[in-house]
């Protein structure tokens, strides 16, 4: 929780007056530090006197979580498409745990870091950092703490843009041609279904395309198909082997009718219907295919349409050699249900299926679990992770992640003339040229959360730092030319709370990196004093410890405290803050002994007397306290953990022993929450349910 939490967003002009008037201005104002405070002091005595600029500074605050996936991951765009996590840009949309899309603001390159491999019960497999929080029906789990007792989330159906050009009569020549078609010398299907064979033939009649067709065997038949190279090459078609095959491009851009042509002209070729029992509704839906890149394609279209699949390895032999192939299976009636309804299907296939579809329909869940199969070390990965606005959630090979949420402001202001910016605000490397081609020598420049400056930028700034000059690039294609700016010397002071995310050749720039511990109860209590006074507020040194004892080791907090039990001293008080004072204050603004506020407590009081101290999932607790889980995991579980109230297991929240006391409690003996009955999860369901 950062300071800022416990202000209304719609604090006045003056009370941000007062927040400034507190702040340190000169190096020896700050209070504790004293570690980086002395060795700043020598950087900058030591700079002033020999008449240079000191060298560029870092300052990291108290640590969080980064949140880094492999750049290969695929994201669910918008528009339907999917893209490399590695190629996102600032401004794309990508697709929400809500099935909404929303826009990229910032993007954070993580370098080589070590990673676990995730595979699902459906086939779906992801790379990213162990704590990389990914959506289960507990709410939010790190990747590193998953098991095979967790789900993950698949999203159903996205609200999705579809911007395609193409008829739909193309969508379904792609499935027929990746089906049992052949794309090298010359151009053919084969097919002994003879109402397969003139839908194909329909459908290149309907795109100018000739065709002839002639037998191929007792029970098949050929089709030549003339002029259909140009469009083969443009989709990435022509020429791929069935090994190599994949779902073209255009077809992810496709809306729910143009993609389940698709489907439906693929499963016409290489789908197979079957029953499993007696029971004419237990019916099994496979797609068969020696490419599983197509496969795992498919299977992201079919959950575009509600459908869930599971993808899966099957060896045998072929023409007496070991042979591998992969099968991508629906098993779920209600799945094979939804896939009957949306997806249309010619032929004999087509009759079977809905002949044996099942008769029951239950799809109103935006989001479906996938069960964790395994989670292993894999080395180091090339990671990345986004800042996604709106809902902070995205998908990566369809399953639900977290994105990167960042704060904690540290200021740090030294006595020459600075350029204050942040990290967010340059989005393009002509936004930071600018800046720097502006600073008079020896001015510092201060950029704010430099974690999140954009990758260009950053760039641009390797040699601005080293050399003081920068490249400007005037034009585009071959008549680019790239204009050498010299840049006055000057002092980049870098902040960050976040220092894992800054890229190794961005942190081996800077001269000297300082890391800004919590503050002590007695620092805080200096710094109060110092606050006081500057306020015009009589304070005692039982009041300053008071706060100091509520503040949870950050100043900002306890700046904020203090304006509040000000009020408080002037309203109903002689206007001094003394022990009284503070403590008839601070109940009135419900901050406890701890510095817990009425959130902290509700999250620990629910924990307690509604979990029997857990463990639970997030999900749950956050609606038992009426919050969302992003408030509850964002705002309330940083300090909790750090207070050691709350501990995060992979089985959910737990109430420690001292939450219990805190609370007034008496603790159980042995763990908590042992026999505690299961809470539901959002994608569980009783048996009875339909």
């Amino acid at each position: 929780m950062t300071g800022d939490d416990l202000v209304s967003a719609y604090a006045d002009d003056a009370e941000r007056d007062a927040e400034a008037s507190v702040r340190p201005k000169r190096l020896d104002e700050f209070i504790a530090q004293h570690r980086v405070r002395d060795q700043l002091d020598l950087l900058l005595q030591g700079a002033m006197r020999r008449g240079s600029p000191p060298d560029h500074i870092l300052l990291s605050g108290p640590p969080g979580l980064g949140k880094p996936v492999s750049v290969d991951a695929l994201v669910l765009m918008a528009d339907g498409s999917r893209r490399r996590l590695g190629d996102i840009v600032v401004g794309d949309r990508v697709i929400t745990r809500t099935g909404e899309g929303a826009a990229v603001t910032a993007v954070h390159e993580q370098g080589e870091l070590d990673s676990v491999r995730i595979r699902t019960g459906s086939g779906r497999e992801v790379v990213a950092a162990p704590d990389h929080p990914f959506w289960t029906p507990e709410g939010w789990v790190k990747a590193g703490d998953l098991t095979e007792d967790d789900f993950l989330a698949n999203v159903l159906c996205p609200d999705l843009v579809a911007d395609a050009t193409e008829d739909l009569a193309e969508y379904k020549l792609a499935g027929y041609l990746i089906g049992d078609g052949c794309t090298s010398n010359q151009v053919t299907f084969t097919g002994g279904d003879e109402e397969v064979l003139a839908d194909f033939r329909s459908t290149c009649d309907r795109l100018g395309h000739p065709h002839v067709t002639r037998p191929d065997s007792a029970r098949s038949s050929l089709i030549r198909i003339s002029g259909l190279r140009p469009w083969l090459k443009e989709h990435g078609l022509l020429d791929k082997t069935a090994w190599r095959q994949r779902v073209p491009e255009f077809v992810f851009r496709g809306d729910s009718w143009q993609v389940g042509a698709f489907l439906g002209a693929y499963f016409a070729c290489d789908g197979s219907v079957s029953r499993r029992g007696r029971d004419r509704y237990d019916v099994v839906v496979d797609y068969r295919s020696v490419s599983r890149d197509l496969l795992a394609d498919v299977q992201h279209l079919l959950l575009r349409l509600g459908v869930q699949s599971r993808l899966k390895l099957k060896r045998g032999r072929y023409q007496g050699r070991p042979h591998e192939s992969w099968r991508l299976s629906i098993t779920s009636q209600d799945d094979v249900a939804r896939f009957v309804q949306r997806v249309t299907i010619t032929g004999a296939r087509g009759e079977r299926l809905a002949q044996w579809a099942p008769r029951r329909d239950r799809f109103e869940e935006r989001l479906a679990a996938d069960r964790v199969v395994s989670v292993e070390r894999v080395g180091l990965h090339e990671c990345r992770c986004l800042t996604v606005d709106g809902d902070h959630t995205f998908t990566v090979n369809d399953l639900v992640v977290h994105n990167t949420t960042l704060a904690n402001i540290v200021a740090a202001e030294l006595g020459a003339g600075i350029r204050v910016t942040s990290g967010p605000a340059i989005e393009r490397s002509g936004d930071l040229a600018a800046i720097l081609t502006s600073l008079a020598e020896g001015d510092v420049l201060f950029i704010d959360e430099i974690h999140r400056i954009a990758k260009p930028a950053e760039e641009l700034l390797y040699s601005a730092m080293e050399d003081f000059r920068v490249d400007v690039v005037v034009g585009k294609g071959p008549g680019a030319t790239a204009i050498p700016l010299d840049v006055e010397p000057f002092t980049l002071v870098g902040a960050t709370t976040r220092s894992g995310l800054l890229t190794g050749p961005m942190r081996d720039r800077f001269g000297f990196v300082a890391h800004l511990d919590f503050y002590s109860p007695a620092d805080l209590e200096a710094l109060l004093h110092r606050s006081a006074r500057i306020l015009g507020v009589p304070i005692t040194d039982d009041g300053a410890t008071e706060i100091a004892g509520r503040s949870r080791g950050t100043p900002r907090i306890a700046n904020r405290l203090l304006r509040r039990v000000r009020d408080y001293a002037e309203v109903r008080a002689d206007g001094v803050v003394t022990l009284e004072t503070a403590r008839a204050a601070l109940t009135v603004y419900d901050v406890d002994a701890l510095g817990l506020d009425r959130l902290d407590r509700a999250v620990l009081t629910a924990l307690v007397d509604s979990f029997r101290g857990g463990p639970v999932g997030l999900s749950t607790l956050a609606v038992a306290v009426g919050e969302q889980p992003d408030t509850v995991e964002e705002v309330c579980e940083p300090f909790l953990v750090r207070a050691g109230l709350l501990a995060r297991t992979p089985r959910g929240r737990v109430a420690t022993e001292a939450a219990w006391r805190h609370l007034g409690r008496t603790p159980p003996n042995g763990t908590f929450g042992t026999d505690a009955p299961p809470v539901p999860d959002l994608f569980s369901a009783t048996p009875d349910q339909p």
